[in-house]
Parts: structure tokens; C-alpha cells; sequence
């Protein structure tokens, strides 16, 4: 059973046991237990686990229909759809209800699935520092004896321990916070904010690593493209600035930012965008797949059409087409497209219809594509946003005006003039048109930190319950009208009316 243990922990492949479930049941030894070496017994090893550190992180944790991604963007009305798949229809139903937190439950793998993945994923990270650390070199040895490749795989390592463990602050009210130093006998959740704190200090020690170091990580490592040490750092800043930006749960949290780190992250960030090229026979997107690229899955809310004409219908109450939209928003035109039908159950509520598809990006199976997690715009808005509190509204003005709004929208420039409730009016509502499938979750993430979430959903999910259950700690859930307290289920909404 010890030698189980290990496997799991330190090579992180065997898909039938969670993370908590080796926790509880067997034995902790020694993290530097040099059995280790009978899963990563050789440089190659090493080096074969961190080229697929990436995909394992993008494919199977953020991009899987089997991860709470569809029910996050229902809940933030972004998207709509009456399907049940994924906790969509559960998690989306007006008025809002209470999550089923229970092992029986029919969509449990949404967030059970996503969490003993990312903790994979996670272990797998700190399996390559571990031997790093007790002096394994990869790749082709100096004159001293260095590897050619230790400092890129430990880098990228970093890189993937910190994006691990950000999105489980973002998605967990608490998670367990493991690096390659933890120890596991005495580990036990923590609150999102120091799971937050911690992926920050592992990407620090990424940017660290690389930029005082030269390689170029090969471009199958992340699918299409190579990236030098400086590009490895300028993604580890971008995501820096998305955890920093994204951990608030409510406007009271989100005015607590330290909106300066912010934009020292953003300063230093992507300089073009983050993109991964899905060839379709390995790399493949399945979320956008399953939802917006098919027409009877995922629509458009109509509070997507209505921010671009205030004359639609923000909220359908009738089965009834409003026809077509109509905007100065150039969007309108390439990025969405009306249909006169909708497929969706009517018995399951007409605030779930949407005549409308998003068709920004043409990915299909068939037809091999880049595909975006990234955008430069993304940081833009983020340092727009970060001077409005700063209280540099001329800069953020600035910003705002050579963003998407006139790039993209074609829309008119904002007046030197401009408030700064107009200007964050005006930043978010990019973001809201502009990040649809460009990043795990962040419709959901902003939605939340305005508390513009419907009243009753869930502000975050629990630890799921066959964890609790496994850790010995009572089962716990959120989200409910009942439950409205805004710091665990949203008190807030975003409807101008009801």
C-alpha cells in the first residue's frame, strides 16, 4: 500500500484514486523518499513528465466538459442553456438553488473531476522538483556538471504548480495548498485567499528561475509555438494579474485589490496572445466544442444582446424570437449570429432561451485552429481597471480607447471628460463581449466580484463531498436564495428589474 502511495503522490498517473482518498487511507512517509526514483528513475522520465505538464493542466483540467466550466458560465449568465449536462440547467435554474454537495449527486463530477485533476496535475509538478531538488540534472551536462534543460523543467514546473494551485483558489472556497516541500501528514484545507497567496509565490519562483536562465521550451510543450525563458516569465505575470484580479468574491473584496500589484503584473505580462494550436488529433478543445461551436448546446444570454442593444429583451419570458438585434457595436455583426429557432425544453423555463450563437473563432474538429487563453486585451482592461482605483483616470481613459471598444467594437472613443463609474462601465462591458471562451472561467470570476451573480448562486464550490467524507469533515454546500448571505451565495444581481 506504501508503494501505491507513492505512485500516486509522486508520479500522480493512477486516474482511479483522489488525492484525498491516498491521504486519508495510507501511510505518509518521508517526501524525500528516494523510492521516487522507481516511478522518475531517469532524466528522460523527468523531462518526457514536464513536456506534458501543460497539456495534462489545459486539455484535461480546463478545457474538459467534465469540470465545472458550463455551469460557471450559465451561472454568470454569459451563456444559457435548459441541457443538464454538466450542472448546467441545476446550477442555472431561476430562482437560484442550494448546490447538491452530496456523493449521489448526478453532475458530482464537475467539480470532483476538476478537483482530483488539478491536484494530478499538481502532483506531477512537484514530482519534477522534488528530484531536481535532490540533484538530478536533465539534459546534456556542462563543464560543471550543470543539465542543460534542470532550469527550464524546474521553471515550467513552477509555472504549472502556480497555475494548479491559482484556479483551485479561484473555483474552492478552500483547497490543500501541496508544493514539493509540504507535508502531507499534517496538511489540511485552507481558505481560497492563502491558496491564492501560494500559486503567486510559486510563479514568483518561476520568474525567477527563468529569468535568470536561457532555454526555449520546445514548441510541443505548449501545442504550436516555442517560448523563451522571458516569454515563460512575461505568462507567469499575466497569470499573476489574473489570480490577483479574479480572487475577490464580492465589490467589497474587489475594492480591497492591491490594484498597484496589479499593474506592476500586467506591465509585465503577454505582449502578444496567448494562444494554443488545437490540431485536433491530441490537442483538442472540448468545452468549446460541446457548447458554443454547436447550435442546440449553448446559446447566447440575452443580456449578452441586450449590453449592445438596449432595446432587446434582457431576461426572455415567452418562447417567442425578438428578431434580430441591432448596434453601432461591430460585434454584433462578426461575433454573433441570429437564429430564428431555439431547441432548449420549454417545461424547464423561457429565461433560458436564446436566439442568438457566438461565432468569433471558426475552431472545429475538423478544421485545426488556434485557439485563445490569453488575450493581450485582457491586460489592457486590467490595467484600465487598476488606474480607475488608482485614481489615474486619464490614463485609464487612454487605455480603454486603444482597447477592443474602438479595435474591434468600432465604437466611439471615451470623452476625456469620462467618469470613472463610466469608464469601468465601459471596461466591463468589453470584458463581458470580448473573454466569452478565452480563459477558464472568467465570466463567472467578474460577475462575481461585482456581485452581479444572481441572487442565491453559489459564490464558489465546496470541497466536494467525497473528499469530506474521506478527510473525516462534515459535508458542507452553498447557493440558494435562502442562503443569500453575499460572502459564500450571492445577495446581489445584476437584473434592473424584479
Amino acid at each position: 500500500m506504501k508503494k501505491i502511495f507513492r505512485i500516486f503522490i509522486f508520479s500522480s498517473i493512477i486516474m482511479g484514486l483522489s488525492f484525498s482518498s491516498c491521504f486519508k487511507q495510507l501511510e505518509v512517509e518521508n517526501l524525500n523518499d528516494p523510492d521516487i526514483y522507481d516511478v522518475l528513475n531517469s532524466p528522460e522520465a523527468v523531462y518526457e513528465l514536464a513536456a506534458s505538464l501543460f497539456y495534462n493542466w489545459y486539455i484535461d483540467v480546463q478545457t474538459h466538459s467534465w469540470s465545472p466550466l458550463m455551469s460557471m458560465m450559465t451561472m454568470a449568465d454569459q451563456g444559457t442553456s435548459s441541457w443538464l449536462n454538466s450542472g448546467m440547467y441545476d446550477l442555472s435554474s431561476e430562482p437560484r438553488q442550494a448546490f447538491d454537495n452530496t456523493e449521489t449527486y448526478r453532475y458530482a463530477y464537475i467539480f470532483e473531476h476538476y478537483w482530483a485533476h488539478m491536484y494530478r496535475v499538481l502532483n506531477q509538478a512537484n514530482d519534477i522538483l522534488r528530484v531536481i531538488h535532490n540533484g538530478m540534472e536533465i539534459g546534456d551536462l556542462d563543464e560543471n556538471g550543470n543539465g542543460r534543460d534542470t532550469k527550464m523543467v524546474e521553471a515550467f514546473a513552477y509555472f504549472i504548480q502556480g497555475l494548479s494551485l491559482g484556479y483551485l483558489g479561484l473555483v474552492y472556497d478552500q483547497a490543500i495548498v501541496v508544493t514539493e516541500n509540504t507535508d502531507l501528514g499534517t496538511a489540511k484545507p485552507v481558505p481560497y485567499s492563502q491558496v491564492i497567496d501560494s500559486a503567486l509565490a510559486s510563479l514568483n519562483k518561476c520568474i525567477d528561475i527563468a529569468s535568470q536562465s536561457s532555454f526555449t521550451i520546445p514548441d510541443d510543450w505548449i501545442n504550436g509555438k516555442t517560448y523563451t525563458n522571458q516569454e515563460l516569465v512575461q505568462l507567469a505575470y499575466s497569470y499573476m494579474a489574473r489570480f490577483l484580479i479574479y480572487k475577490p468574491r464580492n465589490a467589497a473584496e474587489n475594492e480591497l485589490t492591491d490594484w498597484s500589484l496589479v499593474l506592476d503584473y500586467a506591465n509585465n505580462g503577454i505582449t502578444q496572445d496567448f494562444q494554443v494550436y488545437m490540431d485536433n488529433v491530441r490537442w483538442r478543445q472540448w468545452v468549446f466544442h460541446y457548447t458554443y461551436e454547436r447550435d442546440d448546446w449553448v446559446r447566447v444570454d440575452a443580456r449578452i444582446i441586450h449590453m449592445m442593444d438596449t432595446t432587446y429583451p434582457w431576461h426572455l419570458d415567452s418562447p417567442n424570437d425578438p428578431g434580430e438585434a441591432q448596434s453601432i457595436d461591430a460585434r454584433l455583426g462578426t461575433d454573433f449570429v441570429h437564429v430564428s429557432t431555439c431547441p432548449f425544453k420549454p417545461e424547464r423555463g423561457y429565461y433560458h432561451y436564446s436566439f442568438y450563437l457566438y461565432r468569433r473563432i471558426p475552431y472545429t474538429f475538423s478544421n485545426p485552429d488556434w485557439f485563445p487563453e490569453f488575450y493581450v486585451n485582457e491586460l489592457t482592461l486590467m490595467k484600465a481597471e487598476a488606474y480607475v482605483h488608482l485614481g489615474d483616470l486619464q490614463s485609464a481613459i487612454d487605455l480603454v480607447n486603444q482597447s477592443s471598444r474602438t479595435t474591434r467594437g468600432h465604437l466611439p472613443p471615451l470623452p476625456g471628460s469620462a467618469s470613472a463609474e463610466e469608464i469601468l462601465k465601459a471596461i466591463f462591458y468589453e470584458r463581458d463581449l470580448e473573454f466569452f471562451v478565452a480563459g477558464f472561467g472568467t465570466d463567472f470570476f467578474d460577475m462575481r466580484r461585482r456581485d452581479m451573480l444572481q441572487k442565491g448562486t453559489l459564490l464558489h464550490f465546496p470541497i466536494p463531498a467525497h473528499e469530506l467524507n474521506l478527510m473525516g469533515i462534515p459535508v458542507y454546500t452553498y447557493g440558494g436564495v435562502e442562503n443569500a448571505d453575499g460572502i459564500n451565495t450571492s445577495n446581489g444581481g445584476w437584473f434592473p428589474e424584479k
